[in-house]
């Protein structure tokens, strides 16, 4: 009787073993992992036993994939290197996004039907991986079942083939101006000081519970957004999907119009490797937005921003929204709310040294333009001085000589 029993929950416990693998084997199976820490062990089984380990695997090793488990939490590869077969722990590793042969004539994003997993199975698993604590199986891919959202169209085509393009950083360049004229002037200085009196309330909590100064805030608001005026219009998860997973194929429709020939345009070994940091940012950027929108609870596809995907008043990108705060205690964070996005920048500031290493220091974490730091401090201290008299305790002036030597 005994033995039936175990024979029964050894039955019922299968298909729950499988259902782990489900997602990944038939997916993975043949593609290649990359070692991401400096060193790891590969076992003979999916657990951390001493007594298991075959050898170890050093920063940047490849190995191919043949199966994939779940064991108490934790997701494992069974993976064959040049010498040896084990298992290696996937939270070590990230899986290689090889280049894809595109077809010109018949190009992943211009198909009627996008499948995210079935065209790029790497890339869509890093993602996964990235957020598998806080989403399910299910809740995962039901993200990427509707074509408008993954499909680069219209707008975000432009933005997208604009991002991607080797001509990119000669037009910026060209577009380059100062700006601090233009955002630091009588006339912002005076709509900030409106602006500081109809949200008086929201500033003094921040500038209390943070230690920030309420001329370096409005300063940030000021220049980011001017003040909540530009927001931008664009679907961030849009933005981030389409430089993660289509811009490769965007550059190689670029090459091959001969894009690379123009002046000014990158060599295209430079501009691959642009393209790569542009396709990690848009990772961490989207992994984190799923992740936020999972714990402070809101639509990750409702979220606007602008065409680089910085959201709301502050314009915090999506790895910034952890230090996003309630500011009306309303129970909602929304950045495009004034009164969050007072304590969210205030937050932001705190939590990068403002206090401990000086404000200049702070403004180089939230944008390291040398024309943005100094944007952010005349407006700060200009501020300052025109509001002097209306009980603003913390002088900006003072506070930006503080360990100096640290910027």
């Amino acid at each position: 009787m005994v033995r039936l029993l175990k024979i029964i929950i050894l039955t019922l416990s299968i298909p729950c073993i499988l259902s782990c693998s489900v997602f990944a084997t038939p997916v993975l199976t043949g593609l290649e992992l990359v070692i991401t820490v400096k060193r790891c062990n590969l076992r003979s089984a999916p657990d951390t036993s001493k007594n298991n380990i075959i050898t170890v695997l050093f920063q940047n090793d490849k190995a191919t994939i043949l199966d994939i488990s779940s064991v108490k939490e934790r997701l494992w590869y069974k993976v064959k290197t040049l010498k040896n077969v084990g298992w290696v722990s996937a939270y070590l590793t990230i899986l290689d996004e090889k280049s894809i042969d595109f077809i010109l004539s018949d190009l992943i994003y211009k198909r009627a039907l996008i499948d995210l997993k079935k065209y790029y199975p790497a890339k869509y698993f890093n993602l996964y991986q990235a957020v598998m604590k806080y989403y399910s199986e299910k809740e995962f891919n039901s993200l990427f079942l509707d074509q408008k959202d993954i499909k680069p169209e219209g707008k975000y085509l432009e933005k997208l083939i604009f991002s991607a393009s080797p001509l990119s950083i000669k037009k910026q360049n060209k577009q380059h101006k100062d700006w601090v004229p233009i955002l630091v002037n009588e006339a912002s200085l005076k709509k900030g000081k409106i602006f500081y009196e109809e949200n008086k309330q929201y500033f003094e909590r921040a500038e209390k519970e943070t230690g920030v100064a309420t001329s370096d805030i409005i300063a940030i608001l000021n220049w980011e957004s001017r003040l909540g005026k530009y927001k931008g219009e664009y679907d961030v998860f849009k933005i981030f999907i389409n430089q993660y997973f289509h811009i490769d194929e965007i550059e190689f429709e670029l090459f091959q119009a001969g894009q690379y020939k123009n002046d000014g345009a990158m060599g295209r070994t430079a501009a691959l490797k642009r393209i790569k940091k542009i396709k990690k940012r848009a990772l961490n950027n989207l992994a984190q937005l799923l992740i936020q929108a999972k714990t402070k609870g809101f639509n990750p596809k409702t979220v606007k921003g602008s065409w680089a995907g910085a959201i709301g008043i502050p314009q915090f990108m999506s790895t910034s929204m952890k230090f996003a705060a309630d500011g009306d205690n309303d129970g909602i964070i929304d950045l495009n709310s004034i009164p969050d996005a007072i304590l969210s920048v205030a937050t932001y500031l705190k939590q990068h040294k403002y206090k401990e290493r000086g404000r200049e220091y702070a403004f180089k974490r939230y944008n390291a333009s040398n024309m943005y730091v100094r944007g952010f401090n005349l407006y700060s201290e200009k501020f300052f001085n025109l509001i002097s008299k209306n009980e603003i305790t913390s002088d900006p002036v003072t506070t930006s000589k503080k360990n100096v030597d640290c910027f």
